[in-house]
Order: C-alpha cells, then sequence, then structure tokens
C-alpha cells in the first residue's frame, strides 16, 4: 500500500498527536477529541500496527454518551471500541441507538450513520416513514459534490431504494481531473477528500475511477515530508486526510485486482 519509510512516517505522525492524558488531539496541545482518536486508531489499524494504552481507554469510556448526541460521533466511538476492545461498551453503544428514533432523521449525514451504526451493531434495518421522501430530494440531477453522491449510494444500497447507477458513475469518474484527483463535481479542483468519497462511492457500485494509477499518484503527492498527508500537495497533513489516503489506498488496491 505504501513504502516502508512512509508507513514509519505515518504512524510516527500518528503517535506525534497522542495526548499525554489519553485519546488523539490534533493540532497539539489540544484535549483529545473523538474524531481525532478515530481518525488515529483507524490509520494505525489499517498500517497493522497495534496499539494499547489504558489511558485512552478510560478517555473513551468518559466520552461515551447517556443518548445520542451525534450519530457520526457514535460510529466513530464503536470503531474506536471495536479497535482497542473495550469489553461492554458496543451493548452500551447499541442501548443507546435503541433509544433513538428514526423518524426523527432529516438530513441526509444522520440517515447515512444511522443505517451503517444499525448494520454495525447487527441490529434490524426497518425503513421509516420519511426517509423515502428524505430521499427522493437527493436526484442524480441534484447530487453535486461526491461527498453527497457518497452518502446517498451507500444509503439507498443498504436501504434497497431504487437510484440512478449509471448516472452516478458517469458523473463520478467525470469528475476526475487530468491530474488524477478528483473535484467536488467535474470541472472542480482536486482534493484528497474528493478521492476519498468518490472512491467509496464507486466501490458501493462495483465501479473503478477511470484513471486508477493517475488517483493513486494524486493520493501519494498529497503526503508530507513530516509525516502525513494533507489535503493536496504541500498542503498541511492532518489526522483526517492521512485517514483518508490510507483508506482511499486501500480501496484503490481491491479496485486494481478486480
Amino acid at each position: 500500500m505504501i513504502e516502508e519509510d512512509e508507513r514509519r512516517g505515518l504512524s510516527d505522525f500518528v503517535f506525534s498527536m497522542e495526548n499525554p492524558s489519553g485519546g488523539f488531539n490534533f493540532p497539539r496541545d489540544t484535549p483529545a477529541s473523538i474524531e481525532e482518536t478515530y481518525f488515529s486508531l483507524m490509520i494505525l489499524s489499517r498500517l497493522g500496527i497495534p496499539y494499547s494504552n489504558p489511558k485512552t481507554n478510560r478517555y473513551v469510556e468518559r466520552v461515551i454518551p447517556k443518548r445520542v448526541v451525534s450519530l457520526k460521533h457514535l460510529f466513530q466511538l464503536l470503531s474506536i471500541c471495536d479497535i482497542i476492545s473495550i469489553k461492554g461498551k458496543t451493548e452500551r453503544i447499541g442501548r443507546i441507538l435503541r433509544t433513538f428514533e428514526p423518524d426523527r432523521i432529516s438530513l441526509l449525514s444522520d440517515l447515512y450513520y444511522f443505517v451503517l451504526l444499525t448494520e454495525r451493531l447487527g441490529l434490524e434495518l426497518k425503513v421509516a416513514r420519511g426517509w423515502e421522501q428524505l430521499l427522493s430530494g437527493y436526484t442524480s440531477r441534484r447530487l453535486k459534490p461526491l461527498s453527497i453522491c457518497h452518502k446517498y449510494i451507500t444509503v439507498c444500497k443498504k436501504i434497497e431504494a431504487d437510484f440512478d447507477k449509471e448516472g452516478l458513475i458517469d458523473w463520478m469518474q467525470k469528475s476526475q481531473n487530468p491530474d488524477g484527483g478528483l473535484g467536488f463535481f467535474p470541472g472542480t479542483t482536486s482534493f484528497l477528500e474528493n478521492v476519498w468519497y468518490g472512491l467509496k462511492g464507486l466501490k458501493e457500485m462495483d465501479a473503478k475511477p477511470s484513471d486508477a494509477e493517475g488517483c493513486r499518484r494524486f493520493i501519494m503527492s498529497c503526503s508530507s515530508r513530516i509525516g502525513g498527508f494533507g489535503r493536496q500537495n504541500l498542503a498541511l497533513p492532518t489526522l483526517e486526510y492521512s485517514f483518508m489516503a490510507i483508506d482511499s489506498l486501500e480501496i484503490l488496491r481491491d479496485m486494481m485486482r478486480r
């Protein structure tokens, strides 16, 4: 996926963001956060680097909410608990999710994380009233940023709703630029987040970018000399973009094997 020196530089970058009190933060010298801890542990997991820190376990136990505050953060906490094997916390997150009322969902991003959480926890997914109307507001003609396309595609597939697969594949492939990266939509600047969303969406539809090797080169051009990956070439590296880079490279590797 990446060369050994790049792997070492990335792991060093991640560990440099570890908070002395547990968890991870970005930038340095700020309190640990759920998101940065999630990105850090996901990167280490993808690199095959074991992680163990009792202080991080205690941090995670402290921040698990008693009710649903953010479905996104709840999903990230579930992933964190799986990686560092915090016993009993998966069941606790499941109990929290069961208190949530799916009929209240009015945003595509919330529906996306609710569907992912339900699947990960092995719960029965029942299509709630209002979901169909919510999704009907997103058609292939109105879907623009790849971040929205990806969430829409994922939800439609999970709940077995019809969508314009060929139209979306064409839209995402046309979003790729000559530099190999992907824009927010066709004709816009390449950024790493667009590559990640585009690859995840294309993967859901068993498709590939038009230039897979060019896409890989763009991702690698976002790597930093100090370790980690930034939004584009010479940009400041962050934990989030580093996770997107590693995940994108893994998706590309599987695509290029097909």
